[in-house]
């Protein structure tokens, strides 16, 4: 009997463009400081770089899972948890579970552990992945960003060009 190995890279639908980075700000959008994630996508997505794509979702699902599995790198962006952390926290998503406090402080009804480990299990495959999360004051509905979160939005964005500068694949000459 003859079986095929799983693909190291999946083989990306024929309509689908396979992208360098990914970029998914998730947070809902209406309340406040909780739509960081979101409004730091939304910038990205107005770069307009190759190579990238960036998505404002309110809430990681698992149909995400076919954008995780064509891209090389993964940023998921997503307004801080902890109301006393003032400073931008960067982590880097390694396999494995994640804490049994980042889990229970999950608002968004997923994470980004759990849609990186359906996305290997689904295509054999998982992107490098960092998760940023921003500071913030108030989430109350129809809030503004705080100061607070619109400064950690602009330093969001310096580290997600400095991301995309350290890992940009390099282009090969024509022979």
């Amino acid at each position: 009997m003859l079986t095929s190995p799983r693909p190291q890279k999946p083989i990306p639908p024929a309509t689908a463009t396979p992208y360098s980075f990914l970029v998914i700000g998730y947070g809902h959008e209406l309340r406040g400081d909780d739509a960081v994630g979101p409004v730091a996508a939304a910038a990205v997505a107005d770069w307009h770089l190759p190579s990238v794509r960036a998505l404002s979702v309110q809430q990681l699902v698992p149909k995400l899972a076919d954008d995780l599995a064509q891209a090389d790198y993964v940023i998921f962006i997503d307004a801080c948890r902890q109301p006393c952390n003032r400073s931008l926290q960067i982590a880097p998503i390694v396999a494995g579970a994640p804490s049994s406090s980042q889990v229970a402080a999950d608002r968004h009804g997923s994470d980004p552990w759990r849609l990186l480990k359906l996305t290997e299990s689904l295509y054999g495959y998982r992107p490098q992945a960092w998760l940023l999360e921003v500071p913030t004051e108030c989430s109350n509905l129809g809030e503004q960003l705080s100061p607070t979160a619109q400064q950690g939005c602009d330093r969001v964005l310096r580290i997600v060009e400095q991301f995309f500068m350290t890992y940009r694949q390099p282009v090969c000459a024509a022979a």
